[in-house]
């Protein structure tokens, strides 16, 4: 069995942009696991643990749904708190763009053939900067944040849909590309 997801990832660019803000919010030594920002994607679905014979089909589906859409524009803009700035736990950049939640939507139906069940939550697009491991810290980083709750890091076109492996590791999750699945560019 490997720990498994479907995501997209953002353009150098505005992971680049992403990066100076993150940069910020470390030097306030709050205490927040940072994820690695070579790691940042927006997760479409977790799988959680999937057995190895299963990939394939995950991947085909993963085709079947690429086929029928086009690239995606997505802005990433503002950034907060979940569930919020009073009891936090992660800290995100939000993620806007049109189809992103329509993509959502025809994956969870698309792999309940493959009996995984829909997500119960509401699907919020966003990067998870970090993990907030307790609130040491919290009064410096949150006047950062909120600076910054509107701001625009970048646009990004999404060209593919991605199967990662999840290896949970001291130094922070890595991520292991297992397949993809192209959108069709336009006319």
């Amino acid at each position: 069995m490997i720990r498994a997801f479907i995501a997209v990832t953002l353009a150098e660019s505005v992971i680049e942009e992403i990066a100076k803000i993150r940069s910020a919010l470390q030097e306030t030594r709050a205490d927040v696991r940072w994820t690695r920002l070579e790691g940042l994607h927006l997760t479409l679905k977790f799988l959680g643990d999937l057995d190895r014979n299963r990939i394939e089909p995950v991947l085909e589906v993963l085709r079947e749904t690429a086929h029928g859409g086009r690239p995606l524009q997505v802005t990433a803009q503002g950034m907060g708190a979940f569930p919020n700035s009073r009891r936090p736990r992660t800290v995100w950049v939000g993620l806007h763009g049109q189809g992103l939640a329509a993509l959502n939507a025809e994956l969870e139906n698309a792999l309940m053939s493959l009996d995984f069940p829909p997500d119960a939550r509401e699907f919020t697009p966003h990067l998870t900067l970090g993990r907030v491991r307790s609130l040491r810290g919290w009064e410096r980083m949150l006047p950062v944040m909120k600076a910054h709750e509107q701001t625009v890091f970048g646009e990004s076109t999404i060209h593919y849909m991605t199967l990662y492996r999840s290896d949970l590791r001291p130094e922070g999750a890595v991520y292991t590309r297992l397949g993809a699945a192209a959108f069709q560019p336009g006319p």
